[in-house]
């Protein structure tokens, strides 16, 4: 990068490492799978993007409202539990679904919950049309207090059947199908498993127009 490299990149073992901006070389001539492997990648985040880019302008503003008072509500968590607030939205059939929450603390039990919670939520449109091409993109957030940003924010999507067994489909039903929802409940380290769900890699946009509906639930 031109100019002078952050002190901090220093501080924190980096070494500094110079390249063209304009390299003379087709791109990916030096390495073409490695190459082929960062294009992938933005493409995912792309397809993601475009996803979540996909909220009727008209309910952003409810989105929004609703982040913010949760990541008020959430800071305010007695000691021992974790504070959960969660949404769903959905505008249309064949639109991808869009889950957000907003979650007291970040850790791996609480990245497995929310994993859990959107498979649940993307089985439960297998119940009124198939899911092989259906996709739901969730986006947890949680606050942060080390002055660097307000909150972390995680993406995680499945796309397709995610294969919840019967054990697992009723336990997350007891989880987060109770009345108002898991909005501030114990840790339970035992109930919530992470599972791998081979569909994840497929991420897609619907380009439709818009529909003149749309369907928030937690």
């Amino acid at each position: 990068m031109p100019g002078a490299l952050d002190p901090s990149w220093t501080r924190r073992g980096g070494q500094p490492h110079s390249v063209p901006l304009l390299p003379a070389a087709p791109a990916g001539s030096d390495d073409d799978e490695a190459h082929t492997m960062v294009r992938i990648m933005l493409e995912a985040w792309q397809r993601v993007l475009a996803s979540l880019d996909s909220l009727p302008v008209g309910y952003r503003t409810d989105l929004g409202r609703f982040l913010l008072d949760a990541l008020a509500a959430v800071t305010q968590a007695e000691q021992g539990t974790t504070a959960w607030r969660m949404r769903t939205f959905l505008a249309g059939p064949d639109w991808d679904q869009l889950g957000f929450a907003v979650c007291s603390t970040l850790t791996d039990h609480t990245r497995a919950a929310f994993s859990a919670w959107l498979q649940l939520r993307h089985h439960q449109r297998g119940q009124h049309s198939g899911l092989a091409e259906l996709t739901s993109v969730g986006v947890p957030l949680t606050p942060r207090t080390d002055g660097y940003r307000d909150w972390n924010t995680t993406v995680v999507a499945v796309s397709g059947d995610p294969a919840l067994t019967n054990e697992e489909l009723l336990t997350y039903q007891h989880l987060f199908n109770a009345p108002n929802g898991p909005s501030r409940r114990r840790s339970s380290r035992r109930v919530i498993r992470q599972k791998g769900v081979s569909a994840q890699s497929t991420l897609r946009s619907d380009g439709a127009a818009p529909a003149p509906l749309a369907v928030a639930y937690g």
